[in-house]
């Protein structure tokens, strides 16, 4: 009896029918797939095809190796990899005319209409792989978030009915299997407390209720911490992976969400609610697009990508940020029993705490004296401010947030620090760098507002008694506004 593949079932569906799928597509690439956790939790949410596309096997090599083994593929192939490749350069080429016809000032609604019928057939995911290749090609970021508004529009303005039926294909796929307080498990609830806050909003706003209006704006300011998660601990990691569409579009998009809600809040101080309803009502659209966008791009991106040690990792890191809209981060037992491994072997191999620190300088330009290890982490705690240390390569090698001014996953040390900022910074910080490293700045001072306190943020060069870079110091302290 044939055995035949179907391509529209999931991966971990495949492997259940037809054990030997698994050694086929470990063989090709698809390693995570020997890990139960992964073939559980990922495999529940690919199918082959997707995962195709988004590790850059060829399907018709996919194909082949089934072939050997005596498995068939149901129906016609997918097209070839150049065919695929060629695909993708023509999404680009559409919308690099698109963004000039914005560019040149056309009107939003005619060329929203030649988006809807050129890429109403196009998977989101699709769409991200042509704009990434525009940005590696040069194009500005910052253009193509304006595409943005363009993609709301390929589900923007259905029925409830048809978005039901896009939820039901999601759990078709597998998402509604993922383990209960899984990281991804965790953003689902937190973007349907979010959701709830914004249909509230909607609500306020058309009773005109001012009060409360504000009050659930400043609710809503709270997606800021939301955002950070999914773009340090999500984002981040997808760029080692060559995955850049993410953290140079979306996270744009995020800031200027940010930066919205902020400008609302302040206009609300000297304006009445009727001034600013469209403008709220466009902050509501776009924070609901950005939840569609995460659940049906961000998240599978990552399930596709991610180890079972990098989602502990994003688990750790949730708790240590704290939830955003919902009352407790939800408990993952398998990440609890991993974390709890890991603990039991750092403390069989943490660094000597009886050790000595000698320091031979004269007290004033240079220390003096000896301390302990176990003194020396007990200052480092007792300090009033938070402290990050940044090689001479650019590696994020230690921190302390005792304050938590702002967040500073553990997942960040030991990567570069130019993954953890927004695309906006990186030239900012890059140019800082260069210039402490080329001697012409040693020290650089940035003070702004923060939730009703001054923040103050000193970067300083480490140098060596011979004036050798040795790396960049950044002290953040919070004060009291005057």
């Amino acid at each position: 009896m044939d055995k035949i593949v179907d391509l529209n079932k999931t991966v971990y569906d495949l492997v259940q029918e037809f054990p030997e799928v698994k050694d086929v597509l470990a063989s090709l690439g698809f390693s995570k797939i020997t890990s139960p956790m992964a073939l559980k939790v990922m495999g529940r949410v690919m199918t082959i095809p997707k995962g195709a596309a988004m590790m850059g096997i060829p399907m018709e090599t996919i194909i082949r190796a089934f072939a050997s083994r005596g498995l068939t593929v149901k129906d016609a192939p997918p097209a070839t990899e150049s065919e695929q490749q060629a695909e993708i350069q023509s999404h680009a080429e559409k919308i690099k005319q698109l963004l000039k016809r914005l560019g040149a000032g056309e009107d939003f609604e005619s060329v929203r209409k030649d988006f809807v019928t050129d890429f109403g057939q196009v998977s989101a995911h699709d769409i991200m792989k042509a704009e990434q290749s525009l940005i590696a090609e040069g194009e500005d970021p910052a253009r193509i978030r304006k595409l943005c508004d363009l993609h709301s529009t390929l589900f923007h303005g259905r029925t409830e009915m048809e978005i039901l039926s896009e939820e039901k294909r999601k759990q078709k796929a597998g998402l509604s299997q993922i383990p209960s307080g899984h990281p991804v498990d965790y953003f689902f609830h937190e973007n349907t407390a979010l959701t709830k806050e914004l249909d509230l909003l909607s609500v306020l706003l058309f009773k005109g209720d001012k009060v409360r209006i504000i009050e659930s704006l400043k609710t809503l300011k709270k997606v800021r911490v939301l955002y950070s998660k999914k773009e340090e601990l999500l984002m981040t990691v997808l760029v080692r992976y060559g995955v850049t569409g993410p953290s140079e579009v979306m996270w744009g998009v995020d800031d200027e969400i940010r930066m919205d809600l902020s400008r609302i809040l302040h206009r609300l101080t000297r304006e009445e609610v009727s001034a600013l309803k469209e403008t709220i009502k466009a902050v509501i659209t776009r924070m609901k697009e950005m939840i569609y966008k995460e659940e049906h791009i961000l998240f599978p991106l990552c399930l596709s990508h991610f180890t079972d040690e990098e989602w502990v990792d994003v688990y750790r890191d949730l708790h240590e940020m704290g939830p955003a809209f919902i009352q407790e981060i939800p408990s993952w037992p398998h990440g609890d029993e991993v974390l709890s491994r890991r603990k039991a072997s750092q403390n069989e191999t943490e660094a000597i705490q009886d050790g000595t620190l000698s320091f031979s300088g004269d007290g004033v330009k240079s220390p003096a004296g000896t301390l302990t290890m176990a003194q020396m982490k007990s200052i480092l705690s007792l300090l009033p401010l938070d402290i990050t240390v940044i090689d001479e390569q650019e590696i994020n090698r230690f921190y302390k947030n005792t304050d938590r001014v702002f967040s500073r996953p553990l997942s960040t040390l030991n990567r570069p620090t130019y993954d953890c900022h927004p695309p906006y910074i990186k030239p900012m910080v890059e140019r800082m760098i260069r210039q402490f490293k080329e001697g012409s700045s040693d020290k650089q001072v940035r003070t702004f507002p923060k939730d009703g306190k001054m923040v103050t943020v000193t970067y300083a060069a480490m140098r060596d008694e011979k004036g050798n870079y040795l790396g960049t110091v950044e002290f953040i302290q919070e004060s009291e506004q005057k």
